[in-house]
């Protein structure tokens, strides 16, 4: 059985897989694991391997490095960012500046699809990349996800500290702030996906967080794909740097 990890800068997730069976899984805030709490991870059975995918830092690492090791007697195998896996080729003009989650994402959305992608995460941060027909990623946008829209509101007024309500229409305008800031939040975002959408008449696959809120407020044909960095874990080809016992 392998396991895979996605940690990322407000959560981690795992998975525990059995060749193409999902054995377990689950989550956990990255800030517990920060403050020394380990993952609540129980099996019966061996793991062979543990695949990382991790945006929150060395601090991380060594914390999952420390515990998984010893749990499972099993070396860590952290994933990088590479000049190319397979037909994907990275569209950075130095490639080890890209985040490890993001191309992990956009290799496995490729894979899934052989054909152009437009990839979202929808996470703290929100990200779209573009990768061709052929494989090529062309680059990529990053804007705040919408809770840092909505933190940088509340930090600058006071007026607008109320409490949000749930989000119907984005079409028709707020009728109180809460449901203003949640609108223009959501449809700004959502507003970019389409016009990139039309504009490289690509598919779009979208992961994260939120993604699930984006996908049903989008018109345009859209692949939900919750586990996308974990599932790149798996693409055959995909850099991983092994962590020594």
């Amino acid at each position: 059985m392998i396991l895979d990890i996605d940690a990322g800068n407000t959560r981690i997730k795992w998975r525990i897989v059995d060749g193409d069976t999902v054995v377990s899984r689950g989550d956990q805030a990255t800030q517990l694991n920060r403050q020394g709490l380990a993952l609540e991870i129980s099996l019966s059975g061996r793991i062979e391997r543990i695949r990382v995918s991790c945006v929150a830092g060395k601090e991380i690492i060594e914390n999952l490095h420390s515990q998984l090791c010893e749990q499972f007697d099993c070396r860590l195998e952290i994933a990088e960012v590479t000049e190319s896996t397979g037909s994907v080729v990275c569209g950075y003009r130095d490639y080890s500046q890209l985040g490890v989650d993001r191309w992990l994402a956009l290799v496995a959305a490729y894979a899934k699809n052989n054909d152009a992608v437009i990839v979202v995460d929808a996470g703290s941060a929100f990200t779209i990349d573009i990768v061709g027909s052929d494989g090529v990623h062309q680059g990529g946008y990053i804007v705040p996800g919408l809770r840092l829209m909505h933190g940088a509101l509340w930090q600058g007024t006071e007026r607008i500290k109320v409490e949000a309500k749930p989000i119907a229409d984005i079409n028709s305008p707020g009728i109180d702030t809460g449901e203003a800031v949640d609108k223009g939040c959501l449809i700004s975002l959502v507003a970019m996906i389409e016009s990139l959408a039309a504009k490289y008449q690509s598919r779009v696959v979208i992961t994260g967080g939120d993604a699930l809120l984006l996908r049903d407020a989008l018109k345009v044909d859209t692949e939900l794909c919750p586990d996308l960095v974990l599932d790149g874990l798996a693409v055959e080809g995909v850099g991983l740097r092994v962590v020594e016992r």
